[in-house]
């Protein structure tokens, strides 16, 4: 692992299964480890934790779809989650 894999947080990738068009290059570009199809060719995951050491290959798969039918959610750290006093 670099220091740039290091250094990044892991993501939530969310897939809008009406947008998915079936074009496969998330799978391909992104990884098939992520990116799972289902018989059709349409991604078969909704809502992922990506740990860090994939956060790039996950955000690779969903610039390049061409549906737009793939978000990628930053996973909140822990300051973020604290309480204002």
């Amino acid at each position: 692992m670099d220091a740039d894999q290091a250094s990044e947080a892991g993501v939530r990738v969310r897939v809008h299964p009406g947008v998915c068009e079936g074009w496969g290059l998330c799978h391909r570009f992104g990884g098939s480890d992520i990116y799972l199809l289902d018989a059709d060719g349409h991604v078969d995951v909704h809502l992922l934790e990506v740990p860090p050491e994939h956060a790039a290959a996950a955000r690779l798969g969903a610039s390049v779809c061409p549906a737009r039918a793939i978000s990628i959610l930053a996973v909140p750290t822990r300051q973020g989650l604290s309480r204002a006093r």
